[in-house]
């Protein structure tokens, strides 16, 4: 645009003539301040608020995440330090009559059940039912009339929790309703596959049961269990075992600390994998597999049944 075009232009110095000509009081005057009106207060107000609404809700599902985390980190922690070591303590404590029926009404066992699957990791099938007569008998690891209508065998390793709880829990309804009543005998294999811990106090056993002392001293291992390979059945401790029982201590200690009984161990094992048997406890029923941990009253069951076959 040119110079003539703009009214507003001309040389500085006339610029500064017409500044300088104005009267000084002119010059120093502000604008009056403007006062907004009510309504127009509240109006800028209201955004001011509404731009901090939307500023803090985009802060929201950012938090709401972050807090996600840190309440996820705290159960586990919680879990970890309180209920992990709770759940622990009541699969290894001692339960009375009473409470195993509240237990077993609230899941118990359906919980030992799948702790039991989560420790050992097997995923094999079951095995196969075969015939009841088709076990090897010794006859000082067994219980009741051998022409029972019912045989039980159980493969258990007497370091598995899950094997104890059965001999607490289950084991004196089967021998007191069943057992000593003439419907059913009982006979115990090994299958020592927790450690050598496992191996040892299945020998021990054995030595004991030379001396007719099995079932006592077969109680006596699974009334002290105390982990696995911890030291609980070290040798020292089996051979500390048999003075609690008054076994003949000579003979006693050299068949523990030697290798008179190992073969017998073995024996049970390779019967064990020769009938698919791949945990413990294992049970066969007159042939038939009952796998893992049965409360008493599925355990009546399946002997019932094969009462009635």
């Amino acid at each position: 645009m040119s110079e003539e075009s703009n009214p507003l232009s001309g040389s500085a110095g006339e610029t500064e003539r017409i500044v300088t000509s104005l009267p000084s009081s002119e010059t120093s005057v502000k604008p009056p301040a403007i006062t907004p009106s009510p309504l127009k207060a509240a109006q800028v107000l209201f955004q001011n608020a509404a731009q901090g609404t939307l500023l803090w809700r985009a802060f929201i599902a950012p938090a709401w995440f972050f807090f996600g985390i840190l309440v996820g980190i705290g159960l586990v922690v919680v879990y970890a330090q309180f209920l992990g070591p709770l759940a622990r303590a009541l699969v290894s404590q001692p339960l009375d009559a009473a409470m195993v029926k509240q237990a077993a009404r609230e899941g118990f066992f359906e919980a030992i059940r799948e702790l039991q699957t989560q420790s050992s990791g097997n995923t094999s099938q079951d095995p196969q039912p075969v015939d009841k007569h088709a076990f090897a008998v010794r006859e000082a690891n067994g219980l009741g009339n051998q022409d029972a209508k019912v045989s039980i065998v159980e493969f258990a390793d007497y370091q598995c929790p899950f094997c104890g709880r059965h001999h607490q829990l289950v084991s004196p309804m089967i021998v007191a309703g069943y057992v000593k009543t003439g419907k059913a005998n009982f006979l115990y294999k090994h299958l020592a596959f927790l450690g050598p811990e496992s191996v040892y106090a299945a020998v021990a056993s054995e030595c004991a049961a030379d001396q007719g002392k099995f079932w006592e001293y077969h109680d006596y291992l699974f009334t002290h269990q105390n982990g696995e390979n911890r030291g609980a059945f070290n040798k020292d401790k089996l051979i500390g075992f048999g003075q609690e029982l008054h076994l003949d201590m000579a003979r006693f200690e050299k068949c523990v600390l030697g290798e008179e009984t190992v073969a017998r161990v073995q024996a049970d094992r390779v019967e064990a994998q020769k009938f698919g048997v791949t945990s413990t406890p294992t049970f066969f029923v007159n042939g038939k597999p009952l796998v893992g941990f049965q409360s008493p009253d599925e355990f009546e069951q399946a002997i019932e049944q094969a009462l009635r076959q």
